[in-house]
């Protein structure tokens, strides 16, 4: 079984639906066996799906891109 640490380097592309399925599998197998790992999961997308259903602001695209790509940027580059 992988490691938090491990499953925290994938994590980012896990949400991206961005892994082989290999991968996913032994994520979704780390998610099944680890609670703090599935804690953070939950809670993430609980808090991905309350800030896009919430329409209280509305970014133009090109922001709202740039901030998905910062921010995918640190995971990877936290990753190597």
């Amino acid at each position: 079984m992988i490691t938090c640490d491990e499953f925290f380097t994938e994590f980012g592309d896990y949400l991206e639906n961005r892994v082989s399925p290999e991968v996913r599998k032994e994520l979704e197998l780390h998610l099944s066996q680890c609670r703090a790992c599935h804690v953070l999961y939950d809670s993430t997308c609980k808090t991905v799906k309350i800030v896009t259903d919430s329409s209280s602001f509305d970014l133009p695209q090109t922001v709202s891109d740039s901030i998905i790509d910062s921010v995918m940027a640190k995971l990877r580059a936290d990753k190597a």
